[in-house]
């Protein structure tokens, strides 16, 4: 029975060293065919073309007219009637706006009127004094009184001239002028703004360029940028000024940047915030490639390019311009050429896959 005994479990031992050794064999191969299927994920490329490659320094900036002017009064008084509306087209020389000037006009009169009894005192004076009648002070003080009516009448009618204020300029009326009957002083450093004038076919763009890319910037470079006012609409534009004077905003140094553009579809007005792209270069003809698939280890840069049967290597490459996202290949890389861009990815995938084929495999294993 012992003898018995020893023999069954004898047969017991070697079945399950033999369920042990399937399950072996079994996970192994399964192990082999995802290795292999790992090994030939597909790896998406890309084909080298020829195309034109630009190279931007991106921007925002505040939009203003060239030439504008604000309208403002000589002397402290009621506005009496504008005489234009906001947008309005006016030329130089035009009547803007009257000022009330009825007590300008009677000064003007009593200015008029001692004038005219200084003149006749001075007459007088003056053939007294040819016939010996009075002296030669006596004709000196009228000549002086002439003078200071004179000068007292010249001036009234300079401030009864002012009433009329014209437009020093041709453009339109910025914005909505004052109304009549509201008080505007004179003023050399504030005085009151009854209304502004602005050429609006020529604006410019007060832009704001980081330090770290004022130096791509040269007058003369062409600039395209947007508004959201018109949604898709491209404008052009020129650099035409680069300060030296730095502003900083938010720890950030920055250097503002003029650029000078034509309004020929009365589109833009000022104030409206400008997104800009200044063209630091252009490259006509070459082979671009995304950043992407741009690689570098000690030796220099390289690309993996893709062979007919799926084989990769590595090719240095020469590269030049940098654009938005791509960079120009100078040489290397001929065009129709299949270079990698994600093959980092469809390996990291292909690793996934073997980690869930053998968690899969493993769990497999208590069926037999």
């Amino acid at each position: 029975m012992k003898l018995l005994w020893q023999k069954i479990l004898k047969q017991k031992k070697l079945f399950v060293i033999a369920i042990l050794v399937v399950a072996a064999i079994a996970g192994g191969g399964y192990y082999y065919q995802n290795k292999n299927k790992a090994a030939t994920v597909p790896q998406q490329t890309i084909e080298a073309e020829v195309r034109d490659l630009t190279s931007v320094v991106a921007a925002t900036g505040t939009i203003k007219a060239v030439n504008s002017v604000d309208i403002s009064s000589k002397i402290t008084a009621h506005i009496k009637e504008i005489k234009v509306k906001e947008n309005e087209q006016v030329t130089a020389g035009q009547e803007l706006v009257i000022l009330e000037d009825t007590a300008l006009q009677a000064q003007v009169t009593q200015a008029k009127e001692r004038l005219d009894n200084a003149a006749i005192k001075y007459q007088r004076t003056s053939r007294l004094t040819s016939i010996g009648g009075t002296s030669t002070e006596a004709l000196d003080n009228a000549s002086m009184d002439y003078k200071i009516a004179q000068a007292n009448y010249d001036e009234v009618m300079s401030k009864l001239d002012d009433t009329i204020i014209v437009s020093p300029m041709a453009g339109s009326v910025i914005g909505k002028p004052l109304s009549a009957g509201e008080l505007v002083a004179q003023g050399v450093n504030n005085p009151t703004v009854i209304l502004t004038v602005a050429d609006m076919s020529k604006m410019q763009i007060e832009a704001n360029i980081d330090q770290t890319d004022i130096g791509k910037i040269a007058l003369g470079q062409k600039v395209t940028f947007t508004v959201d006012a018109y949604p898709g609409k491209e404008f052009s534009g020129m650099v035409t000024t680069i300060s030296r004077k730095a502003t900083v905003s938010g720890n950030v140094t920055y250097y503002p940047v003029t650029i000078d553009v034509t309004n020929a579809e009365n589109l833009l007005n000022p104030g409206m915030v400008a997104r800009v792209s200044v063209i630091v270069s252009e490259s006509q003809g070459v082979l671009p490639l995304p950043l992407s698939a741009i690689r570098s280890d000690k030796t220099g840069k390289y690309v993996v390019v893709a062979g007919p049967n799926g084989q990769t290597q590595n090719v240095p490459v020469k590269t030049g311009n940098t654009g938005d996202d791509r960079v120009e290949i100078i040489s290397g890389l001929s065009a129709g050429d299949k270079v990698v861009v994600a093959q980092v990815k469809a390996q990291s995938q292909a690793q996934t896959g073997n980690q869930q084929g053998s968690r899969q495999g493993g769990g497999a294993r208590p069926m037999f």
